[in-house]
């Protein structure tokens, strides 16, 4: 998947949080660092905490649970040292790896964003990110063919795993699930799109808290 097919489907999700933090409150907050793991290409999850540490900190956990083929990394940061603009940090399964800037033009209810555009060589904490990225997305992930059943009556009873689309929401969830409690300790979030209405249920019923589920955005459904 190219970057710039990527990027069609991350950026939507993070203007909008970005559009969040600045409409709502006396005064502009500044958007949360924010991981968005993209797979069969669509947005799967997004990972939004106060500070890029704990942000980071669930690399590891989102390449091993939901195998995505690509994490992306937003934050706020200021181009050529004053126009605001959205960087993106992102690194395919295939580690490749790009460095992309979005202009923010205007603020509050009038905020627009220009076209994402290649943000050329990173240095320093951004190199560090995509560094981070690549070692999280080197990890062998979980192995959905071996989620164990929990309901063993019925026609598939003598079946001791779920099919391999069942365990992988399962999976999704378990991940999704530990994720929110981590960082919702520091105010963060951890939110899961479910593929269809029946793998969210299913996510619900695996231990996902309600308040995770989130509708999908185009290209997430």
């Amino acid at each position: 998947m190219l970057v710039a097919d990527l990027m069609t489907l991350v950026a939507p999700p993070v203007t909008d949080l970005l559009r969040r933090s600045q409409t709502g409150t006396p005064s502009p907050q500044p958007m949360f660092p924010t991981m968005v793991a993209v797979r069969n290409d669509r947005v799967v999850a997004i990972v939004s905490t106060p500070r890029i540490e704990a942000t980071m900190s669930a690399a590891t956990s989102l390449a091993v649970g939901l195998d995505p083929q690509a994490l992306v990394v937003a934050t706020e940061a200021r181009f050529d040292g004053e126009q605001p603009a959205l960087t993106y940090a992102v690194m395919t399964r295939q580690r490749t790896a790009r460095w992309v800037l979005q202009e923010i033009i205007g603020s509050g209810d009038e905020v627009r964003f220009s076209v994402p555009v290649d943000g050329g060589e990173p240095t320093g904490q951004a190199a560090g990110t995509l560094r981070l990225l690549a070692e999280a997305m080197g990890q062998r992930p979980v192995d959905v063919t071996t989620v164990a059943r929990t309901d063993r009556g019925g026609t598939f009873g003598e079946q001791p795993f779920l099919p391999p689309e069942q365990g992988r929401v399962v999976v999704d969830a378990g991940t999704l699930a530990t994720l929110q409690e981590r960082v919702a300790q520091i105010g963060g979030r951890a939110l899961y799109v479910a593929r269809s209405p029946e793998a969210g249920r299913l996510a619900m019923s695996a231990g996902l808290p309600r308040a995770c589920l989130l509708g999908g955005y185009p290209g997430s459904a």
